[in-house]
C-alpha cells in the first residue's frame, strides 16, 4: 500500500533522503503528526511542500510529479484548503482536519469544502469530538450547512507515546511549549510566577510573523532570565526531557484541537494545568485517564495567586502518583493503538469505492484560486 502524504517543510531542509520529514526541530502539531505517521505506518510517501511552494502555486505540479513517480493507492492530506487540487488526481483521499477551536477567515468557506468532500466520497477525520462539535457549529452558523456524524469517517488521535522519559529529579516547577505568538501566549507562565521563588521554563521559537501583534509579542518577551528560563528552537527529544524534569506542565492555549504537548507531558508522568476560556472546556482533558491528572483554570479570571496554588497542588504529587500518570497515559496512547487507528482508516478508504463520482466543479476551483 502506497500512501502519498504532502507535508509542510522548511525551506532549508534537505529532501533527498526525507530528512525534512524527520526534522529534529518540530515546528507544530501537524508537522509532528506527519513525522509520527511516516515513522509508524508502512507505505507513507512524504511529499515536502514549503511556504514558498504554496505562495507560488506549485502544489499541483509537485503532487502531479509525485503521483506520476510513485503511483500511489491513495492520498492522505492534513490540509483541507488544498482539497480542490488533490481531487483532480482522482485518487481515494482521506483528510485529517487539525484546525483549532478558533475563528479564522479561512473557515468562511469550510462548509463548501466539507460538502464537496461528501459529494466526492472523500473521507474526513477530526482529531477530537470537541473539535468536531465546534466546527460543526461554525459551518452551520456561517454557511448554514449541516455536517453530521454520518459525514465523518472517524476520529484520529494526533500522536502516540513511545519511549517517553520519566524523571525522578526536577529542574523546573512549571514548563510549557508553544510558538512565540500572542495567541499561544507561552510566556504567561513566566508572568504568573515571576513574583514567586518558582522556576518556569518556556520552550519556543523566535521567527518573523506577518502579524504585527505577534512580532511585538516576540520582541516584548526577550528579557526573561532565571528563574524564568526560555529555550528557543529546541530539538524534540530535548523538549521531552525538559518536560519530564518539570513538576507541572501548562497548556496555555484554550483552543487546542487535541493537544500533543499535553499528551507528552502526561506520558512523562507530569500533571497538567489546562487554561480554558469562559466555557471551562479544554479538548486535552480527554487525553487523561483520570481527572486528578489535571487542573483547569480560566485564563482570564485566574489570579497569579490561584495559578501559583495550582502549581503547588500538582507539585505535591508523590513519585507513585506520577508513575500512575505515566503508566496509564502510555497504555491509553500507545503506538500500537495509534497504528491500529490508521490501519483501520486505510482499509476503510480502500474498500470504499465511492469516490469522485461527481464531475469536476469549476466553481470550487474559482473559490480556491489555486492555479496551476
Amino acid at each position: 500500500m502506497k500512501i502519498l502524504m504532502p507535508f509542510s517543510a522548511l525551506e532549508t531542509e534537505n529532501f533527498n533522503d526525507n530528512e525534512g520529514i524527520n526534522s529534529k526541530v518540530v515546528t507544530g502539531g501537524i508537522e509532528k503528526f506527519s513525522q509520527s505517521l511516516y515513522n509508524s505506518v508502512p507505505g507513507i510517501i512524504p511529499v515536502p511542500i514549503t511556504k514558498n511552494d504554496r505562495k507560488h502555486r506549485r502544489l499541483k505540479n509537485i503532487i502531479a510529479r509525485a503521483v506520476d513517480k510513485h503511483k500511489p493507492d491513495m492520498i492522505l492530506s492534513n490540509w483541507p484548503w488544498h482539497y480542490e487540487v488533490l481531487r483532480k488526481f482522482k485518487l481515494p483521499i482521506s483528510t485529517v482536519y487539525h484546525e483549532p477551536l478558533v475563528r479564522d477567515i479561512r473557515f468562511v468557506e469550510m462548509g463548501s469544502i466539507f460538502k464537496q468532500m461528501k459529494e466526492d466520497g472523500a473521507h474526513l477525520y477530526f482529531v477530537s469530538r470537541g473539535q468536531f462539535e465546534y466546527h460543526k457549529a461554525m459551518v452551520k452558523r456561517i454557511q448554514d450547512y449541516d455536517i453530521t456524524d454520518d459525514d465523518v469517517a472517524g476520529f484520529i488521535n494526533s500522536d502516540y507515546c513511545e519511549n517517553m522519559p520519566f524523571s525522578e529529579e526536577y529542574e523546573y516547577d512549571c514548563s510549557t511549549v508553544g510558538r512565540s505568538a500572542s495567541d499561544k501566549n507561552p510566556f504567561i507562565i513566566h508572568k504568573k510566577l515571576e513574583k514567586t521563588n518558582k522556576t518556569s521554563l518556556v520552550m519556543t521559537n523566535d521567527i518573523a510573523y506577518k502579524s504585527t501583534n505577534h512580532n511585538k509579542y516576540v520582541a516584548d518577551n526577550q528579557h526573561w532570565d532565571n528563574p524564568q528560563y526560555t529555550k528557543r528552537s529546541v530539538p524534540h527529544d530535548e523538549v521531552l526531557k525538559n518536560i519530564s524534569k518539570s513538576k507541572v506542565f501548562v497548556s496555555t492555549w484554550p483552543y487546542e484541537s487535541w493537544g500533543i504537548t499535553a499528551m507528552e507531558s502526561l506520558g512523562s508522568g507530569v500533571p497538567l494545568i489546562l487554561l480554558t476560556d469562559s466555557s471551562g472546556i479544554h479538548c486535552s482533558e480527554s487525553l487523561a485517564t483520570d481527572s486528578s491528572h489535571f487542573i483547569k483554570l480560566d485564563i482570564k479570571t485566574t489570579t497569579d495567586a490561584q495559578f501559583n496554588q495550582a502549581v503547588e497542588t500538582l507539585s505535591a504529587y508523590s513519585l507513585e502518583k506520577r508513575k500512575e500518570i505515566y503508566d496509564e497515559t502510555n497504555k491509553k496512547h500507545s503506538k500500537d493503538k495509534w497504528v491500529e487507528q490508521f490501519t483501520t482508516m486505510v482499509d476503510k478508504r480502500i474498500k470504499d469505492k465511492k469516490y469522485f463520482t461527481y464531475p469536476h466543479n469549476p466553481m470550487m476551483e474559482k473559490l480556491f484560486d489555486l492555479g496551476e
